[in-house]
């Protein structure tokens, strides 16, 4: 069936799309969980003003 003339073939045929599915569903459920915190302007503010006086 399918040219698969091996059990480990088709096995490891099946692991990869079971494997691919388990990404996927992994990457949906945890799509915009947690990540980076937002920067507020005032730490950009305090970052540019060092950044100039380390330059200076």
């Amino acid at each position: 069936m399918f040219g698969l003339h091996d059990f480990w073939t088709g096995l490891s045929i099946i692991l990869c799309i079971a494997s691919t599915l388990l990404c996927v569903v992994y990457g949906a459920l945890n799509w915009n969980r947690g990540g980076e915190e937002a920067v507020s302007s005032e730490k950009v503010l305090r970052w540019e003003e060092e950044e100039e006086e380390i330059e200076e």
